[in-house]
């Protein structure tokens, strides 16, 4: 583990100023995809994660972990996508996270959308 969010040790996290996305590589062996979802996004909002609004009211943590066990790379890449605490989330199976806070999301899109 080369680098720490919210107490949970992760391999890697990139911050991206610009559209404020959080990427964030956890080894599935030994960190489940829901403890390293709640931890990066207490990082990106900058609070304890038991301030955080409970992971299940908007997916299931036991479905989401399962998703993310470790694969042997041969099945290609499965992932979730979900928005808690006003950011949207993917998980990969490969164990990748993206954060983006939606207000983000909204204004990439109004600009692709005139044409930008």
């Amino acid at each position: 583990m080369d680098a720490t969010v919210s107490g949970v040790g992760v391999e890697a996290v990139e911050y991206f100023q610009e559209s404020g996305t959080v990427r964030t590589q956890f080894d599935q062996e030994k960190t489940p995809a829901s403890m390293a979802v709640v931890a990066t996004l207490a990082d990106v909002m900058d609070t304890d994660p038991v301030e955080l609004d409970p992971l299940h009211s908007t997916v299931d943590a036991d479905e989401l972990d399962a998703l993310v066990r470790v694969r042997n790379g041969t099945n290609g890449d499965t992932h979730a996508a979900f928005t808690h605490e006003g950011h949207a989330i993917t998980v990969h199976s490969y164990g990748v996270i993206t954060i983006t806070p939606e207000h983000e999301l909204t204004v990439e899109k109004h600009e692709r959308g005139a044409g930008r």
